[in-house]
C-alpha cells in the first residue's frame, strides 16, 4: 500500500487533509486487478459508492475504466464532475446522486462496485451491503475501503464529540466497516465471498495547524458536531482535542505533521450462478 501521500500528487489532489482520498489509488487497483476482462470486456464498468469529490472515480478512469459516481451530497457530486473534467476524464465518467441504500442501477450493472470511506457513513449497513452486491455482476468485484476504530482518522469524531455538552452514547458506528467481524456478518447472507485485509496510508500534512484545518473545514462526520459546539463556546476545545490526537500520531519531522493510518479494505467476489 502507498508509502506516503503529501497532496499535490498524481490524483491532482493539492491538500492532504482531503482524508479518504489517499488510499484511492491503490483500493481501485486491488479491485480492478481481479476483473475478469477476458469475461467482461477489456474496460471495465466501476461504480464508486459515497464517491464525495470523486478520488476513486477518477483513480478507476485513469485506469482505463469507465466509471459512475453516486453520493447524496449534490454539492459533492458537483465537485467530482468539475475535477473529472478538468482532468480531461468526463467522457470516461458520469456522475448522479443518489443513495447507497437504493442505488438507482439494475441487478448486475457493474464489473466492480467500490467505496473508499463513503458507505461507512450510509445509515444502514445491512442495505449498503446488499446493494453493492447486488448492482455487481456474477463474477464481478466489491472492494470497500474504511478506515480502523482504533487508527488516528478513525478516532476524529469520537474526540471531538466527547467535547460536546451531552456527548452521545456512540459515535463509532461509521467505523465498524473497519471491523473485519462486523463487515463478514454483514455480507454473510449475500452471494458473495469476501476477504479482508488492513492497509496502510502515510500522510503527511506542512503543520498540525494545517492538518486540523483540513479536517474542521471540509464536509464531513464534524458538520453535525460544529454548530452544538459552537453554540456551547466549546469549538476551540474540540479542535485542541483534535490537535492533541494528531500530535500523538505524529511521525514527522521538521514541523511537518506526518501519520500512519490504517483502514480496512473488503474485497468480495460476487457468486457467478446468481442474475
Amino acid at each position: 500500500m502507498r508509502d506516503d501521500w503529501s497532496g499535490g500528487g498524481r490524483n491532482g489532489y493539492t491538500e492532504a487533509g482531503d482524508a479518504w482520498a489517499h488510499a484511492a489509488d491503490d483500493v481501485v487497483a486491488l479491485a480492478l486487478a481481479r476483473v475478469d476482462r477476458e469475461r467482461h470486456g477489456s474496460v471495465p464498468e466501476v461504480l464508486d459508492v459515497g464517491t464525495g469529490s470523486g478520488p476513486a472515480l477518477l483513480a478507476a478512469a485513469r485506469a482505463g475504466a469507465h466509471g459512475v459516481g453516486v453520493d447524496r451530497a449534490a454539492d459533492l457530486v458537483r465537485v467530482a464532475a468539475a475535477r473529472a473534467a478538468a482532468a480531461g476524464l468526463g467522457g470516461r465518467t458520469r456522475l448522479l446522486v443518489g443513495d447507497a441504500g437504493a442505488l438507482p442501477f439494475p441487478t448486475g450493472r457493474f464489473d466492480v462496485a467500490l467505496s473508499t470511506f463513503g458507505v461507512m457513513f450510509a445509515p444502514d449497513p445491512w442495505r449498503s451491503a446488499a446493494e453493492l452486491v447486488r448492482v455487481c455482476r456474477p463474477g464481478g468485484w466489491l472492494a470497500v475501503a474504511s478506515w480502523t476504530p482504533d487508527g488516528v482518522f478513525g478516532r476524529i469524531a469520537p474526540t471531538v464529540a466527547r467535547v460536546l455538552p451531552r456527548p452521545p452514547s456512540s459515535v463509532d458506528a461509521p467505523t465498524r466497516w473497519g471491523e473485519p467481524g462486523h463487515v463478514r456478518r454483514w455480507f454473510a447472507p449475500l452471494p458473495v465471498t469476501v476477504e479482508t485485509l488492513v492497509c496502510q496510508v502515510r500522510v503527511t500534512y506542512p503543520s498540525l495547524d494545517r492538518a486540523v484545518r483540513a479536517f474542521t473545514d471540509k464536509p464531513g462526520p464534524l458538520r453535525q458536531y460544529r454548530t452544538a459546539l459552537e453554540a456551547a463556546g466549546r469549538w476551540e476545545v474540540a479542535r485542541d482535542a483534535l490537535g492533541e490526537l494528531f500530535t500523538a500520531h505524529d511521525r514527522g519531522t521538521g514541523g511537518r505533521l506526518q501519520m500512519d493510518v490504517p483502514y480496512l479494505v473488503a474485497l468480495g467476489r460476487v457468486d457467478r450462478g446468481i442474475g
